[in-house]
């Protein structure tokens, strides 16, 4: 009976392995299946992103509006976008000058380019202008086409205030152009060519453009100023740091706007190719016109210059009191902290007193029937002793001595 037991439980247990081991390797291909799907997934996802990723922008097209202003005053406006094979034939400009006078590229370094005879170029921030003999023209960013990565234009609201800022520069030259030379009374006047004209109103404007952002810059920083003198937080710590690195790059773009018009101004071959309507190639000894629009133009941006120099200074000079304030602040804090030390030190000296004679020793005063105001009279004046002597030496230590004491020197 025993044995057929035996076998039984046997077969029983055999029975239960074969099934525990079916139901695992079940489970197993289910999971290699689940794992293989996601692995699949997931491999997709990234051929999906990496494909999205790597859509190339077409380089043939230019999203972007032209305004020409032609000798008589007369402003034009076409609506992009454009093809650049034609507008680089329509304007007789190679491709890479079209590339400096794309306003979808942020253009960080500034530079006046002259092409002998042919145009002058105009590359700055808010300036891609194309002088020739008889047009000027100015490329300026569409408001309704926002380019995408890699140009790298993602705020709708920063892209609205570049364009607002193109826009305003081409109806600053416009104006001044008409003001200046359209007029009955100006234009008996003026005898340079039209480039030349084009060239100092374009200077004009880029100063104009660099003033009016230095006085944003200085009213954002007279209110941060006020805020910090008031009342230093952390807000107004991040506000002067924030107005700081603005500065700074504002600083960086008028002096490479001013380092433009002196390099063009220190060739001479240079200044001969900006006559366009007149052959003067040869001719290097009459530059007075040219030298007189450049100095003008570079004396401007120099003067902005010395703004943001000024500007720069105040905001080192908050800075640098900020720091002294806080400095006081902190003193302030370590001396009431050490003033806490010190009276903590002196009642630990009297309970270090009052701890011997109040062990359960026998010293002999214990029958005494003034022991207890002993000790206490002994403890209190060593505490305050103690107390007085480290305060006496904190306020010697806290003395700044701003001139030496006269000492008599003995003559030799």
């Amino acid at each position: 009976m025993s044995v057929f037991l035996s076998t039984l439980r046997k077969q029983l247990c055999t029975i239960n392995c074969k099934t525990l081991f079916l139901d695992s390797t079940q489970r197993q291909h289910r999971w290699f299946d689940v794992s293989r799907t996601l692995s699949k997934s997931s491999t997709e996802l990234r051929r999906s992103m990496h494909r999205v990723e790597t859509i190339p922008v077409d380089s043939r097209v230019l999203n972007g509006d032209i305004h020409i202003l032609t000798p008589d005053g007369v402003l034009q406006a076409h609506y992009g976008p454009f093809d650049r094979a034609e507008i680089c034939r329509e304007y007789n400009i190679g491709p890479r000058d079209l590339r400096k006078l794309d306003p979808d590229l942020r253009i960080n370094v500034p530079a006046i380019s002259v092409r002998h005879g042919k145009f002058i170029l105009f590359s700055f921030r808010r300036h891609r202008a194309v002088v020739q003999p008889h047009r000027s023209v100015f490329f300026v960013p569409s408001i309704e086409k926002i380019p995408f990565e890699p140009f790298g234009i993602k705020n709708v609201a920063e892209w609205e205030k570049i364009t607002h800022a193109y826009r305003r520069n081409v109806r600053y030259i416009h104006q001044v152009y008409n003001q200046r030379y359209i007029t009955e009374s100006t234009k008996s006047l003026s005898h340079m060519p039209f480039e030349l004209q084009i060239m100092e109103i374009i200077g004009e404007s880029i100063a104009y453009g660099l003033k009016l952002k230095t006085q944003d810059i200085l009213m954002e920083f007279e209110t941060i100023r006020q805020n910090s003198y008031a009342r230093i937080s952390i807000d107004s710590l991040r506000e002067l740091g924030f107005i700081k690195s603005k500065v700074d790059r504002h600083h960086r773009n008028a002096d490479l706007a001013h380092q433009a018009w002196l390099d063009l101004l220190s060739y001479d071959q240079n200044m001969m190719g900006l006559y366009l309507t007149e052959n003067r190639q040869s001719d290097s000894s009459d530059l007075s016109d040219v030298e007189l629009i450049l100095e003008s133009c570079a004396k401007q941006i120099a003067e902005i210059c010395r703004l943001v120099y000024d500007l720069k200074d105040s905001v080192q000079t908050v800075e640098s009191t900020t720091g002294f304030m806080l400095d006081a602040v902190r003193n302030h804090l370590l001396a009431f902290e050490i003033r806490i030390n010190i009276i903590t030190m002196g009642f630990g000296i009297g309970a270090f007193i009052t701890a011997i004679y109040g062990m359960n020793l026998y010293s002999g005063m214990e029958e005494h029937p003034r022991a207890l105001l002993y000790v206490a009279a002994i403890s209190s004046c060593f505490a305050i002793t103690s107390i007085v002597v480290g305060t006496y030496r904190l306020f010697k230590y806290r003395r700044v001595k701003l001139h030496r004491p006269n000492q008599n020197t003995l003559s030799l």
